[in-house]
């Protein structure tokens, strides 16, 4: 006996799967046809156009209806209308119907908008009537305008900045009444009182700091302005912070902490973390080879020790070597709080070799006095002799000389850091008077009918500017210009102002042009990799002009490279590539530098 079985095809059985597949996915939730909104109606709005409930409910003709946010949309209306003024105001329904093919619905939405709250009579009770009347004639929730709860703290919290102004570091303001009075039918008003509770008249009787391992209390103290028994004053608090920080001796300063002991006397908690004061700044730098004179290194050694024994004081020590045959030192000591005053005062040494020509040497005092927070003015007296060997008289024509100055200037400094800053101003100018004798040879000043007495001025500019742009990115800019004026009519070497190298002209030798007259720029992205380190790129422009009996001459530089500055074990490691204009990539200048602080 034959058994015959029927068997459908495994091709046939496979199309049949995908159809269902298919026609049950299409049947499910994300396939499911939401009706669109024909027409919306807001019933019962009397002062709020349809326009406004419909943007602020949130569906428009058009829009697909989904009955699950209703109630959130709801709540957008209602937020709305107190916007409006309108606190009381609800909604008492919504309606929705849907077609038969459900692809268009009707919305309508009943809403109860109640009477307009206006802002009524705002009083600050608790408080003496001279400065009740003080306080609410600064108030900007008047009677009659629309109720602002954001305005109504915006009014408290001026009141309480005023009362703290005062000496209330710990005032406040509790609610004391609400009271609700309708006006007419459309509007009510809602009066509030307030009532202060003031806390004690602060006298700052006692200073704490916390912190401080080395710099001595008195040196801390005497920064922050502030005498025991002073009356609390959040100006003078609120300054604290950033006078400690531009000392440099912390690496860290918390806002002052205000406490109360008992009756109106209280006191200040300052909490530092001292820093390193010192430094150490080397900068290497190398010239190659340009075929008729061999490559040579230049350096600088630049050491500062900050914050002697704790009491502010400073000693600065300097060394450079501009070229083969020239170098500089000089010394410094600052003094801060000449006999109990905010004005420090410091003496100087420096002495210049200049190609084994001549020798320059400048005794100084220097002082600087603030005027304001952020600006100083500067001064300086110095006498500066010129002692030039036989070949630099005779051959090169300098005269032995002395030369008495005195300079005065302003100084002002917004900067966040000094080593890294992140944004802010420094700007300084001053000038210098001085006037000049001529020693000798006689044979020499005969021959260059030179006179015996000399005036000149000298004008100096210093501008640098950090402006944020991105996240960890900044624009540094700075302008900085020198000029002497002079009645002699051609211009000594000693004279005159340098420009070049790793300080102001990069991508040049140091000091390899001079003038009677320069000026620099310098223009940099920076991208900040931490606290103290950046990369950055750079270009610097520098201009100079000479002036002598016969001729003037005059040129504009331009350089530029990139570079960076890392925070390492050793210090701050920084490095320069600059390339002058017109030269290739391979006879660019590379100045290395690294500072340390201790």
């Amino acid at each position: 006996m034959n058994r015959r079985t029927n068997r459908i095809p495994r091709r046939c059985a496979l199309k049949n799967l995908i159809g269902w597949l298919i026609l049950a996915w299409l049947a499910g939730p994300g396939w499911t046809m939401e009706p669109k909104i024909q027409r919306i109606d807001f019933i019962g709005l009397q002062r709020m156009s349809k326009e406004k409930a419909a943007e602020a409910f949130g569906l428009t003709p058009g829009s697909a209806l989904r009955p699950e946010e209703l109630s959130k949309n709801a709540r957008a209306l209602l937020n709305k209308l107190a916007e409006a003024g309108h606190y009381f105001s609800r909604i008492d329904s919504i309606y929705y119907s849907v077609s038969a093919d459900s692809c268009q619905a009707l919305v309508r939405v009943y809403v109860f908008e109640g009477a307009a709250v206006v802002q009524g009579a705002l009083r600050l009770q608790g408080l003496d009537s001279l400065q009740q009347s003080q306080l609410e004639s600064r108030l900007q929730s008047r009677p009659g305008r629309p109720l602002d709860p954001g305005r109504m703290q915006q009014d408290l919290d001026d009141a309480l900045n005023q009362l703290e102004l005062r000496g209330h570091p710990f005032c406040r303001f509790d609610l004391h009444a609400l009271t609700l009075d309708s006006l007419d039918e459309n509007r009510q008003a809602l009066a509030v009182n307030w009532k202060a509770a003031l806390g004690p008249r602060l006298r700052l009787n006692e200073i704490q700091i916390a912190g401080n391992r080395v710099t001595k209390k008195n040196v801390i103290l005497r920064e922050l302005r502030l005498r025991p028994g002073d009356i609390y004053d959040p100006r003078k608090i609120s300054r604290i912070r950033g006078r400690l920080t531009k000392l440099r001796y912390f690496q860290q300063v918390e806002e002052p902490q205000v406490f109360w002991t008992q009756g109106d006397e209280g006191g200040l908690l300052l909490r530092v973390v001292e820093g390193t004061a010192s430094r150490f700044d080397g900068l290497l730098g190398y010239v190659p080879d340009s075929g008729a004179q061999k490559g040579y290194f230049t350096g600088l050694l630049d050491i500062a020790l900050g914050n002697l024994l704790g009491t502010g004081r400073t000693l600065e020590a300097h060394w450079q070597k501009r070229d083969q045959k020239t170098q500089d030192i000089k010394l410094a000591y600052w003094e801060p709080w000449i006999v109990g005053w905010p004005v420090s005062a410091g003496v100087s040494f420096s002495q210049l070799i200049q190609d084994t020509i001549y020798v320059q040497r400048e005794f100084g005092s220097q002082f600087s006095a603030p005027l304001l927070e952020n600006l100083a003015v500067i001064g300086q007296l110095a006498s500066v002799s010129i002692s030039p060997d036989s070949i630099g008289s005779y051959v090169q024509g300098l005269l032995r000389s002395r030369t008495l100055t005195a300079s005065i200037g302003v100084e002002y400094d917004s900067r966040d850091d000094r080593i890294n800053p992140r944004h802010g101003v420094y700007y300084s100018t001053s000038v210098q008077a001085g006037r000049k004798k001529n020693l000798g040879p006689s044979e020499v000043i005969a021959r260059q009918k030179a006179k015996d007495l000399i005036n000149n001025k000298r004008f100096f500019l210093d501008l640098e500017w950090y402006l944020p742009t991105l996240k960890r990115q900044l624009i540094a800019w700075s302008l900085h210009g020198r000029q002497i004026k002079s009645s002699e009519g051609t211009l000594p070497l000693p004279d005159q102002f340098r420009l070049g190298g790793a300080k102001t002209l990069r991508g040049y030798r140091e000091d390899q042009f001079r003038g009677a007259a320069v000026a620099w720029s310098n223009l940099e992205w920076r991208y900040l990799l931490g606290r103290r380190s950046r990369v950055f790129l750079f270009a610097d422009g520098g201009y100079f002009s000479t002036q002598s009996s016969a001729l003037q001459h005059n040129a504009f530089k331009l350089g530029y490279g990139l570079g960076f500055r890392l925070e390492t074990g050793l210090g701050m490691m920084g490095v320069d590539y600059g390339m002058a204009q017109g030269e290739g990539l391979m006879n660019g200048k590379v100045h290395v530098g690294l500072v340390n602080e201790f």
